[in-house]
């Protein structure tokens, strides 16, 4: 039985594109209904990214995983270490266990020599003569080449689908329809909640909309009271004291003051209601 199911080698400058890659594999949620062979398990990945040398603790680890993801770079390319363990691999487990992720350069210039198969191709010319030419062909690769780390993303989550396919034993197709088909889902259960959510922030505001009316109203009110007591009682109670010289002496120097505060509180209309008032 394998201990890993995955080992992700890369040079150590892509050392955290390969921790990116592990955590999105790791992060990854099959769907309920798919079935998987009894034993694998995508998430149980090891990352060989330190470019140590080629002794037997690395063979022992190669040896535990089923599947080889090899970050291919121009630093990739050019490093022995890296060479070393996808050789060993290869050999060992076959290259169809091996998976390549392009993550930087143009694929000539980030793929190991070892990995670049070269054969002879028998090209049919145009007056019927058959030659042959020696060719170079590419693996087929996972890409996460990108400009924008937007883009990367949504790269990453892509090929992230189809590399657990491969290492699950399904069709990477059938997977990512699948996984389409719950996104979707999530997406319309998503919206219907914030479709609650912004129905019931509505209802509140509205209900709060309308308390504040109310007490816009209630305080109008109030407003309306108080001015017409205090118009009342400016007017009123002078007269009322007129045949008591001395206390109307001080209920106007009272009356005085009382205009004085309203207009440093700054409820100078209530002066100009009661003169209204007394001019009527």
């Amino acid at each position: 039985m394998n201990t890993y199911d995955i080992c992700i080698v890369s040079a150590a400058n892509d050392a955290d594109i390969a921790e990116r890659l592990a955590d999105s594999i790791r992060s990854y949620r099959m769907p309920a209904d798919i079935r998987i062979d009894e034993g694998l398990d995508y998430r149980r990945i090891i990352l060989d990214t330190q470019e140590t040398a080629f002794h037997e603790p690395v063979r022992r680890q190669l040896d535990a995983c089923r599947f080889l993801i090899l970050i291919c770079s121009s630093d990739a390319k050019k490093n022995s270490a890296v060479e070393e363990r996808l050789i060993y691999f290869s050999g060992t487990h076959g290259r169809d266990h091996v998976i390549a992720v392009l993550v930087r350069d143009e694929p000539a210039d980030a793929f190991p020599d070892s990995f670049i198969e070269r054969k002879m191709v028998k090209h049919i010319l145009p007056d019927k003569r058959v030659i042959e030419r020696m060719e170079t062909i590419e693996p087929i690769a996972a890409d996460l080449r990108a400009d924008t780390s937007e883009r990367r993303k949504e790269l990453l989550r892509y090929e992230t689908v189809r590399i657990v396919a491969s290492v699950m034993n399904l069709h990477p197709d059938d997977l990512e329809r699948r996984h389409l088909t719950r996104r979707r889902k999530a997406v319309m259960s998503l919206l219907a909640f914030a479709a609650a959510v912004t129905l019931v922030i509505s209802a509140i505001f509205g209900f709060l909309g309308l308390k504040a009316r109310h007490e816009a109203l209630i305080a109008e009110e109030q407003t309306r009271l108080s001015t017409e007591t205090a118009e009342r009682t400016m007017k009123e109670l002078p007269a009322s004291f007129a045949d008591e010289p001395q206390a109307l002496e001080y209920i106007e120097e009272a009356v005085s003051h009382a205009k004085e505060r309203l207009e440093e509180l700054g409820l100078a209309d209530l002066l100009d209601r009661t003169e209204g008032g007394d001019g009527s």
